[in-house]
């Protein structure tokens, strides 16, 4: 079965997101992305990857605000850092506007 996860976008603007999959456990391995696109304060599930590899390796965001174009990407280097236990440990991800960037807040949905 592949991942599936819930993603909210708790800002004011629409998000474009691409998930990064990671191949198996190593994060040096990918398996690929998906892209999908969260309106303001919007929540999805999502399914990404196949029945092996179901683990995330970061999110790159891309959205609009004040006439412009901003973008932020997350990669996890190390496994089991903050980041990677933060993308893989739960099923819902929370990306939060925080002083003109995102952070993220997961939880179990």
């Amino acid at each position: 079965m592949a991942g599936k996860k819930l993603f909210s976008n708790m800002s004011g603007f629409p998000l474009m997101v691409t998930l990064l999959i990671r191949r198996s456990e190593n994060p040096d391995d990918s398996a690929g992305t998906k892209g999908f696109t969260l309106a303001p304060f919007d929540a999805q599930w999502q399914e990404y990857g196949n029945d092996t590899d179901i683990y995330l390796n970061g999110f790159r965001l891309v959205s609009t605000n004040d006439g412009s174009l901003q973008g932020q990407q997350d990669i996890v280097v190390v496994r089991g850092s903050s980041l990677d236990n933060q993308l893989n440990m739960y099923n819902a991800v929370d990306f939060i506007p925080v002083n003109g960037a995102f952070s993220i807040s997961t939880r179990q949905a």
